[in-house]
């Protein structure tokens, strides 16, 4: 059961990192600005459309990476729960067979 609880954490660090990397990959996108959107003429509708597709990209990652750790962390609940479980099985049969001899 060590083991299982052992995975478990580890499938809630992967959850921990992906839902900061969630937050972090908006949180460092590049300011309008920098994809020159105030610049005239053409120039600007081309740095207006990448930026609205730069934060539509990473807006994007971000959601996955959310959906990612959800999963993540459900999984780790399922292995801890299937720990218990095993664990509660085990001394069940260690009183039955306690009986027995």
């Amino acid at each position: 059961m060590d083991e299982l609880r052992a995975l478990a954490d580890q499938l809630d660090e992967a959850s921990a990192t992906l839902g900061a990397l969630a937050r972090a990959v908006t949180a460092t996108d590049p300011p309008q600005p920098a994809f020159g959107i105030h610049v005239p003429g053409r120039p600007g509708e081309i740095g207006r459309a990448l930026h609205r597709r730069w934060t539509e990209a990473t807006g994007d990652r971000a959601r996955e990476a959310t959906v990612a750790a959800a999963r993540l962390s459900a999984a780790a609940s399922t292995v801890r729960g299937v720990a218990d479980r095993y664990a509660g099985v085990d001394d069940a049969a260690r009183r039955r067979l306690g009986r027995e001899f």
